[in-house]
């Protein structure tokens, strides 16, 4: 196809909320050809640009890559009046502030629906909007805990760890974009509008299915078992040479073991008894993890991966930043295009934020006849010309009004 059209072209998306699940929703709707305008102001930045290990301080390429962002204080009279008339024209709002702050903003969900009837609503929560939990407050870290994660995750005989602080914003943020495309599927087929309400908390409790059901049918809970599983041995991360370099390893079956024992040299440690079967090797892993990296300690992570994989073992190398970075697979896979940043400076309106170029990663999915947009990344109010002018049709002098009186800023 030489225009190929994306699968959401010509939808328009309202995105009101910071961190990280509600706009990753939206920047994977407008890879998919969704027109995502963003609503954020300068008086009050979202907490993420400021986070310097994610797009070198501000921006976040990463999660708002192709929307259109504008300036608007919704909490301003005017503002509010500028809010509702995108309303008007948006076929899918998408929010994760709480209903009290929308009810006393003025635009709680009825209003919405009296704005745009055929509007699709999609409420992110963190623990939900109805159940006895719902008044809380949430954090990432939390919902994490509270999910299930937690207690599986860290070394045997430690507390409970987490992995990442926002592990069940990630899945949230993926979970999401189906729904609101279902939605849209089915007002297409049948006319009917749709509210839609998701929960962060209830994302991270799919991650934790396989205890539950197994506490269900034989009553036993989760252990903490650090980098191990109990169907393969060896299983974990092994030292190699160099500054905090691994390889991670996993055999699974007889074949595996047989490939492994050959790609080590078979040494004579293999034969013993106890490790003869892989009930054996479970039951001696630490003597086994001893003698696995006494092996990854001679080799480089790279090349203990690239022997072990020619041999049909699982392997990989635990990537530090600069491993991904120079990979060469994700070279091939265009994974990194160029975008511009900017450097957050909490002094100043993001306007007048410094930028430059750098890399950012695509998305991961590949489709044949419409491609995922990788888009232009625009500074926080980039946009505002385009979407006040060309979407809703205000004038010059009107758009200056509002900007001089911070309606629009």
């Amino acid at each position: 196809m030489a225009n190929p059209q994306r699968p959401l072209e010509g939808v328009r998306i309202l995105e009101l909320g910071p961190y990280v699940a509600l706009p990753m929703t939206g920047r994977i709707l407008a890879s998919l050809g969704a027109e995502v305008i963003k609503v954020e102001t300068n008086k009050v930045l979202d907490e993420m640009n400021f986070i310097p290990a994610w797009s070198r301080g501000g921006g976040q390429p990463e999660f708002q890559r192709a929307k259109k962002r504008i300036t608007i204080d919704v909490r301003t009279p005017d503002g509010m009046e500028v809010f509702k008339e995108l309303v008007k024209v948006s076929d899918v709002f998408m929010t994760n502030f709480r209903r009290n702050i929308l009810d006393r903003w003025g635009i709680d969900f009825p209003e919405l629906r009296r704005l745009r009837p055929d509007i699709i609503l999609m409420w992110q929560t963190g623990l939900g909007g109805i159940g006895p939990y719902y008044t809380y407050k949430s954090y990432g870290i939390l919902v994490q805990h509270m999910g299930g994660v937690s207690l599986m995750s860290g070394e045997e005989g430690e507390p409970p760890a987490t992995i990442n602080t926002s592990y069940s914003d990630y899945h949230t943020g993926v979970f999401q974009p189906v729904a609101i495309m279902g939605a849209l599927l089915r007002r297409r087929l049948t006319g009917q509008p749709a509210t839609m309400e998701s929960s962060i908390f209830k994302s991270g409790a799919v991650t934790a299915g396989p205890p539950l059901l197994d506490y269900q049918s034989n009553g036993r809970t989760p252990q903490r078992i650090g980098n191990r599983d109990q169907s393969a041995a060896p299983h974990g991360v092994y030292q190699c040479q160099g500054e905090d370099r691994w390889c991670a390893i996993a055999v699974r079956t007889e074949e595996e073991w047989t490939a492994f024992r050959r790609c080590i040299g078979d040494p004579s440690w293999c034969q013993e008894s106890g490790f003869a079967s892989l009930e054996s090797r479970l039951a001696n892993q630490d003597r086994l993890d001893e003698l696995v990296g006494q092996w990854t300690a001679c080799l480089t992570a790279e090349d203990a991966m690239a022997q072990l994989q020619a041999a049909g073992v699982p392997a990989s190398v635990v990537s530090q930043g600069q491993d991904l970075h120079q990979s060469e697979h994700l070279k091939a896979r265009e994974f990194y295009r160029e975008t511009p940043f900017y450097l957050a400076d909490r002094s100043r309106p993001a306007y007048e934020w410094e930028g430059g170029t750098g890399l950012a990663a695509a998305n991961p999915p590949k489709l044949s006849e419409s491609p995922m947009d990788f888009g232009y990344y625009s500074n926080i109010g980039e946009d505002n010309q385009y979407v006040f002018k060309e979407v809703l049709g205000m004038s010059d002098a009107e758009i200056t009004r509002l900007t001089e009186n911070q309606s629009l800023y």
